[in-house]
């Protein structure tokens, strides 16, 4: 590939994956983190008798009760909404080692929801259950290492976080990882490794991954050029709420045909539906 397709696809990769989960970061997308991970932790209809014995559990100290408390106290399920009750059995469970309850603890301190907003308690929160195996933090750690929040930038260590979240299923692990690999963003470039963990992060519906997918294929590079196959991957991405991507499709529409163009739609739908 030439000086100029090239330097155009290093510039447009960030631009591509901007939106959606890759949004700018900020206190809305810790939020919407630190839903995802409490809201899976509470089992349907807890009441009662049982509602009881996790009280008494978490009560005698037990850190996956209180961790569970903590849960439904945030969520308002099962007991009202109440930010400051779970944040106290969080802390409980969090100091007995707890992976979970550190991991949202350290996205409460990110998020500044019920305490200031602590980008250096956050990532010690991350590191402490990150440590464990716990994905979701190595996932913010991996992030926090890239961007530079909370601890000094190091692209090394947020590729190693960022690969063990990614082994572990995490799609915007991978495409993050994807995108460093592609870029080579602290080694070098491996062309062959970022597609990997891009077709990963795309299959999951990551829209940044899909959006970076799509340059690549737009522009041949790491890739045969498919302005159709870009096309649909571009049309995927803006689906999934990445507005740049969105935007860089209807400039890769302009050199399609109208059969073309609905070989692209016809695939964009295929892949929405699965």
């Amino acid at each position: 590939m030439h000086v100029w397709p090239r330097l155009l696809l290093a510039l447009s990769i960030p631009l591509a994956m901007a939106g959606g989960q890759w949004g700018p970061e900020g206190r809305d997308e810790g939020l919407l983190t630190l839903a995802k991970v409490v809201t899976v932790l509470v089992p349907a209809k807890v009441a009662g008798p049982e509602l009881e014995g996790y009280r008494r559990a978490a009560e005698h100290g037990e850190a996956a009760a209180q961790t569970l408390l903590g849960s439904m106290y945030f969520l308002g399920e099962g007991l009202p909404a109440d930010l400051h009750a779970a944040l106290g059995w969080y802390r409980k469970a969090a100091e007995q080692g707890n992976p979970k309850a550190q991991t949202i603890m350290g996205l409460m301190c990110e998020a500044g929801e019920g305490l200031a907003k602590d980008p250096l308690e956050a990532a010690r929160w991350f590191r402490l259950a990150a440590e464990q195996g716990d994905m979701d933090a190595q996932a913010r750690l991996g992030q926090d290492y890239y961007r530079g929040e909370g601890l000094a930038r190091n692209l090394a260590e947020a590729r190693n976080w960022l690969r063990k979240a990614a082994d572990q299923g995490d799609a915007e692990s991978q495409a993050r990882l994807g995108a460093m690999c592609f870029l080579g963003e602290g080694l070098p470039r491996d062309t062959p490794e970022a597609l990997k963990w891009l077709r990963l992060a795309s299959a999951q519906g990551s829209a940044g991954a899909q959006g970076c997918l799509g340059m690549m294929y737009a522009l041949g590079d790491g890739v045969p050029r498919d302005t159709v196959e870009a096309y649909a991957l571009l049309l995927r991405a803006g689906a999934g709420g990445n507005e740049q991507a969105g935007r860089t499709a209807q400039l890769v529409k302009g050199g399609l045909t109208a059969a073309q163009i609905e070989e692209a739609r016809v695939k964009a739908e295929q892949s929405l539906r699965f």
